[in-house]
């Protein structure tokens, strides 16, 4: 009698654990068809908003959490960074930090000469003044600044900042002048890289892959502080958390970021150039961002 007992429990045991498996892969697989089929109706959406614009655009937006779950257009085209190569550059840098080639606290001097036009609040600040590279890295980042951009330069130099984006798996990233080069420009040199490039910086960031842990959230911290707001954040709930990275130049408009939203993670990169309309190419990279959110993940 005990043994028959022993059998029967260990027999409803067993189809109990068996019965939660099944019912967890059933809820699972209707949710990832329910994401993908939301992901469909999202693309259709893309083209519906995409038709008119004026211009050449690439984007990828995905969701974290679930494999083959995003959409895309021209992925590994290359674009001209513009600001967004601050991002790549970053990432390089806690890479050098990582390898001891620098360390987070070491100051470096900023004098009169090293001041770039543009974006930035460096150029603001009496000169000439000391930063941590951890400061540069943020400022940089979170400010867009050019001047921090270029120390960066500096201090690590074109070969090792190539060399690292490779390293890293970026292999449609490339840098080849400093920031405001405006007469390297006209040589036609130029910075580039690719939303498949940046999706996926995005995503070791999140997933805190990036370098180490240290480096991917204090990137995470950088990416949130952004202060150019014009574009993925513009139409969504102002409470909503988002890390994220602009880039604007001569016929470029850009931006890439993380969105936290209630019912899931996600990624969104729009690249867009050859751009006469800079407030039409903002509106339409927030026309999807907004369309992405609506569509997948609000409430």
């Amino acid at each position: 009698m005990f043994k028959r007992k022993r059998f029967l429990l260990g027999f409803v045991s067993f189809v109990f654990i068996v019965s939660f498996c099944l019912y967890f892969i059933y809820t699972e697989t209707v949710s990832y068809a329910q994401t993908y089929k939301a992901f469909q109706r999202l693309e259709d959406k893309v083209k519906v908003i995409s038709k008119n614009f004026k211009g050449e655009y690439s984007y990828v937006i995905k969701n974290i959490e679930k494999p083959y779950c995003e959409i895309s257009r021209n992925e590994d085209k290359m674009f001209p960074a513009a600001s967004v190569i601050k991002l790549p550059v970053a990432a390089v840098a806690f890479k050098a930090v990582k390898e001891g080639k620098v360390s987070l606290s070491r100051k470096f001097k900023i004098s009169a000469k090293d001041i770039a036009g543009g974006s930035g609040i460096i150029k603001t600040m009496p000169v000439p003044v000391m930063l941590t590279f951890k400061e540069i890295i943020e400022i940089m980042i979170a400010n867009s600044d050019n001047t921090a951009t270029n120390k960066i330069i500096g201090i690590l130099g074109y070969d090792y900042l190539n060399k690292g984006f490779k390293e890293l798996g970026l292999n449609r990233t490339v840098l080849k002048r400093k920031m405001m080069d405006f007469s390297g420009r006209k040589r036609g040199v130029e910075n580039y890289t690719s939303v498949s490039d940046v999706v996926f910086l995005l995503e070791e960031i999140y997933k805190g892959e990036l370098v180490d842990k240290d480096s991917s959230e204090m990137m995470l911290s950088f990416l949130s502080k952004q202060k150019i707001n014009d574009r993925i954040p513009r139409y969504l709930p102002k409470n909503t958390k988002i890390a994220h990275k602009t880039g604007l130049e001569r016929g470029v408009v850009h931006d890439a970021g993380i969105i936290f939203s209630p019912n899931g993670d996600y990624l969104i990169c729009v690249f867009t150039k050859k751009v006469k309309d800079y407030s039409k190419a903002k509106r339409f990279i927030a026309r999807l961002s907004l369309a992405t959110y609506n569509n997948l993940y609000a409430q």
